[in-house]
């Protein structure tokens, strides 16, 4: 029972950004005009248009949550900060945008944001380092998860 509980608890400090990543996809496919941030370093699926989308809907959900506006939008923030440097890196390793290279880059495109939230949960929250590892593992495996039902919902059309 207090597995359940401690992991519950690690959803309960996600979910905001969770439900934002998710809200972010169907926002992102119903826009007809998206603007890349920078095609060349990042590639065409980094958009304006998801960036912000992801910190307006993570701190929405936020707000409706835990009923604070701001640590979602920090929390959005810090997620879409930290997918950059690997679409950097995927670009000068010449994989195309919206697929992954090997199963070490399919792992970094799961743990980028990941980390980026920990960080800045760490700030908003004391976790343990116990709590920051299973963050980032729950978190690994929810994006995953979540990925696979939006490709099979048509709603994704890559891994990662």
């Amino acid at each position: 029972m207090e597995l359940i509980k401690f992991i519950g608890h690690i959803y309960w400090l996600i979910l905001p950004v969770t439900i934002g990543g998710i809200l972010n996809m169907f926002f992102v496919k119903l826009l007809k005009q998206r603007t890349p941030i920078n095609k060349r370093m990042f590639g065409e699926n980094k958009t304006w248009q998801g960036f912000f989308g992801m910190i307006l809907l993570s701190a929405i959900s936020a707000w409706v949550l835990w009923g604070n506006f701001w640590h979602g939008a920090l929390l959005g923030f810090a997620y879409v900060l930290f997918e950059l440097p690997n679409s950097f890196v995927k670009r000068r390793l010449g994989v195309r945008p919206g697929a992954n290279g090997s199963i070490i880059q399919t792992f970094f495109d799961l743990a980028d944001s990941a980390i980026g939230c920990i960080i800045f949960l760490a700030f908003i929250y004391p976790l343990t380092w116990v709590e920051a590892i299973a963050v980032f593992l729950v978190s690994i495996a929810t994006h995953y998860v979540i990925n696979i039902l939006l490709r099979l919902a048509k709603i994704k059309g890559h891994k990662g």
